[in-house]
């Protein structure tokens, strides 16, 4: 079985769920190379955002799910506000964490965990799911006005 078919069975939520992990490898291997500048801020940043966008899109998803599903009820809808709160929280904690790392405990140029970084790394959840989205729905035909 070749990886395309394979991709091709996932479910929607498994195949951006992978997209996001490529995205944060990839921004990993790029911010790597400040390592090299005495710069690993930039990398803990990098990674400490992508969990939090990996976990904020998981949440959306198994929220969505509760309100979607039959046997919903108030506690259904609980559970998805709960959600919906948790992620900002957590993305607001990793911003407070990045920017006490960034200035209070070191600076931008040689910090522990870098607040630039944190926020790139927090973005890629929307861009993918406009784009992915769009993109399911022009090839669906769904786009075009029918």
């Amino acid at each position: 079985m070749s990886f395309k078919s394979k991709y091709e069975s996932w479910s929607e939520f498994k195949k951006n769920l992978f997209l996001l992990i490529c995205i944060a490898l990839l921004g990993a291997l790029a911010c790597a190379g400040f390592i090299f500048l005495d710069n690993i801020g930039v990398l803990f940043g990098w990674l400490l955002g992508s969990a939090v966008n990996i976990f904020a899109y998981a949440t959306i998803n198994h929220g969505t799910a509760f309100l979607l599903s039959a046997d919903g009820g108030a506690k259904k809808a609980y559970l998805a506000s709960l959600f919906s709160i948790l992620r900002i929280l957590l993305y607001g904690a990793a911003l407070v964490l990045a920017g006490f790392a960034s200035f209070m405990w070191g600076s931008l140029a040689h910090g522990y965990c870098n607040i630039i970084s944190c926020a790139l790394a927090l973005m890629p959840t929307w861009i993918v799911l406009a784009l992915v989205t769009f993109g399911r729905m022009k090839k669906s035909g769904k786009g075009e006005g029918k």
